[in-house]
């Protein structure tokens, strides 16, 4: 027997993936947008709501993740910006709703297990990283800032640079690390892979279409499908595996767009 699913508490009803939430929050989204009756359109835009509400319960941990985080940069460098955080919950949905319309469901497709948690973590922590900007705007035209707290402790370069520009440091080792496990994945497939496997592989990498791949391979467009899905298949879960040995936990999609910011 597998692991029994969670269930929604407000509904009784199983969570949906995060497939089904961002397809139906985008679809009713879009009714609503093209709808001319009144009712009409704010019947689209409850089934939306739904969608959107239940995908915002599933990312509770992962939004006091984020506000802790906030809180403890704040706590240790002696910044105090209680409104920001009393009013958290609300600026971390507007950026929840603000990266809906870009999620790609079709450039997902493949992937069985695909979630918008990389997604929604890049999105609240570049939050993290304004609201944090915002104070020091702030402090800058009012008061100078002291950099040592009561405790004589002063900011860590990453604080300084987390607080001031952005995460900047801490982004560019999440880049490397995310760098490192595609290449090492890539490298793990391709002892997998036939002759033609590699060729095909490499000529997609090269950025060569579809139809010249054909041609140089001498294969059909099905051919071309089977081989690419159970390519991309593959790597995925060479993905999965060696993320885990680096102390991450993605698949293609999310490592994907960790690279991409």
């Amino acid at each position: 027997m597998g692991r029994p699913k969670k269930v929604r508490e407000s509904t009784g009803k199983e969570f949906r993936t995060d497939r089904e939430l961002v397809s139906q929050w985008q679809e009713y989204t879009l009714k609503a947008s093209k709808a001319l009756k009144k009712e009409t359109k704010l019947a689209h835009q409850n089934k939306a709501n739904l969608a959107a509400y239940e995908l915002w319960d599933k990312y509770f941990k992962l939004r006091m993740k984020m506000k802790h985080q906030l809180i403890a940069l704040c706590q240790r460098n002696n910044i105090y910006m209680q409104e920001d955080i009393e009013e958290y919950d609300s600026e971390a949905w507007q950026e929840f709703i603000k990266q809906m319309p870009g999620v790609r469901l079709e450039d997902v497709e493949h992937l069985p297990n695909w979630s918008i948690y990389i997604r929604l973590w890049g999105y609240w922590r570049s939050m993290n990283r304004n609201i944090l900007k915002r104070w020091f705007d702030w402090k800058n035209n009012t008061t100078p800032i002291f950099i040592s707290n009561e405790n004589n402790e002063t900011f860590s370069n990453l604080d300084k640079e987390i607080a001031r520009h952005g995460d900047l440091v801490d982004h560019n080792l999440h880049i490397s690390k995310s760098q490192t496990i595609l290449w090492e994945s890539f490298d793990i497939l391709k002892n997998k892979l036939s002759q033609k496997e590699k060729q095909l592989l490499n000529m997609k990498v090269q950025g060569k279409k579809n139809r010249e791949i054909m041609s140089t391979l001498q294969i059909n467009g099905r051919i071309l499908k089977e081989n690419l899905d159970r390519i991309n298949g593959q790597l995925d879960l060479i993905i999965q595996s060696t993320s885990k040995k680096h102390g991450a936990d993605m698949n293609y999609s999310e490592l994907v767009a960790s690279l991409e910011g």
